[in-house]
């Protein structure tokens, strides 16, 4: 592998975002970058570096066609692979085109996507569950979460607790905010005995389609919720903000959905890093966080009736909404704290040779 004058290897990334905004820019290997000291530029193709970190928005026509002596590290967090043949899978290669990512257009976004895999001298991956889907491509597949250190740890509190007056909040994009509506009866029937407000952290003004196509006002969407909401632009700042007015955190999946039912933990992190307790819906990541966290089962619903006996019990027991959030804590500032997730992204870089 060729040096730089300093002895490091030459590293390109291809981000999410050109503005590196997005959060899986600051989140997963830019963030390791930082912390480790690694420099690396912003690129769109191969000459000059090393060794490439792609991003899923980089070019699957283009990149799987790099040469052997640049090697790729193909960071993967969502469960592609999970979500199977459907309208959204099948329409993705022609919208990624369209936007951009792609120079040309693909039938199959999954076919694309798995021959860059083969191609790829290293995948990064988020669930367990993932890197078994991923291994049927790829020899060398690994785990890493999001490193949160935009995040303060905030030890949780008992505060003081409003007996007449419960404040959920929620942090997500628009197309998760679907998650929401089989807990909403939960949430109403909680209005007998609580002031109730549902916090969301999101964009006010969101991409309705594929995350790119045509623009929808967030608030409009919860008008016929039924319920009283505040909605509040996402940004580190607000949503650490937001959990310090919360009592209860709220992680809904559409369990329907196969790729969001493949999602990793890290919602529930940031929830527990803030010092809040969580509820949410029961999946595979949330399964193993809360049996890593010593959580009780009741914290993982399944239908709407598990969520209504959840928020009923926690709304109404601030004590074991305490134990919930100290178990959480200890969780996500220990097992599952920054050193575990830079040490995970360390494996990728031993693994090629470079650190």
């Amino acid at each position: 592998m060729n040096m730089d004058i300093g002895g490091w290897p030459r590293i390109g990334y291809v981000p999410l975002h050109p503005t590196m905004a997005p959060p899986g820019d600051r989140r997963r290997f830019p963030a390791h970058a930082a912390e480790r000291g690694i420099e690396f530029q912003v690129v769109d193709g191969w000459e000059g570096m090393d060794v490439v970190v792609l991003s899923s928005e980089a070019d699957l026509v283009l990149w799987r066609h790099a040469p052997a002596g640049v090697r790729i590290v193909l960071d993967l967090p969502d469960a592609f692979l999970e979500e199977g043949r459907s309208l959204r899978s099948a329409a993705r290669g022609l919208a990624k085109w369209i936007a951009g990512p792609l120079s040309r257009p693909v039938t199959s976004h999954h076919r694309a996507m798995c021959r860059l895999i083969d191609r790829a001298d290293a995948v990064v991956c988020s669930t367990p569950e993932q890197a078994r889907n991923l291994a049927r491509y790829s020899d060398n597949v690994h785990v890493a979460l999001d490193l949160h250190r935009e995040f303060k740890p905030v030890s949780p509190s008992d505060g003081s607790f409003r007996s007449d007056r419960l404040d959920l909040v929620w942090e997500g994009l628009y197309p998760t905010l679907v998650a929401i509506e089989p807990v909403l009866p939960a949430i109403r029937g909680l209005a007998g005995d609580f002031e109730v407000v549902l916090h969301l952290v999101t964009d006010p003004v969101a991409n309705r389609f594929m995350n790119r196509y045509g623009t929808i006002e967030v608030a409009k969407v919860v008008e016929k919720w039924g319920i009283e909401v505040e909605v509040h632009p996402w940004t580190p700042a607000e949503l650490g903000w937001v959990a310090t007015l919360a009592d209860l955190a709220i992680v809904p999946v559409d369990r329907s959905d196969p790729y969001t039912l493949g999602k990793p933990e890290n919602r529930m992190r940031i929830f527990w890093r803030l010092g809040l307790p969580v509820i949410g819906s029961e999946s595979p990541a949330h399964q193993r966080a809360c049996e890593v966290a010593g959580m009780p089962a009741d914290v993982l619903c399944l239908d709407t009736e598990d969520w209504a006996r959840s928020l009923i019990h926690y709304a109404n027991e601030p004590e074991d909404r305490l134990a919930i959030a100290r178990a959480g804590h200890a969780a996500a500032i220990g097992v599952y704290g920054d050193e575990s997730v830079l040490a995970a992204w360390d494996g990728v870089f031993q693994g090629l040779g470079v650190l």
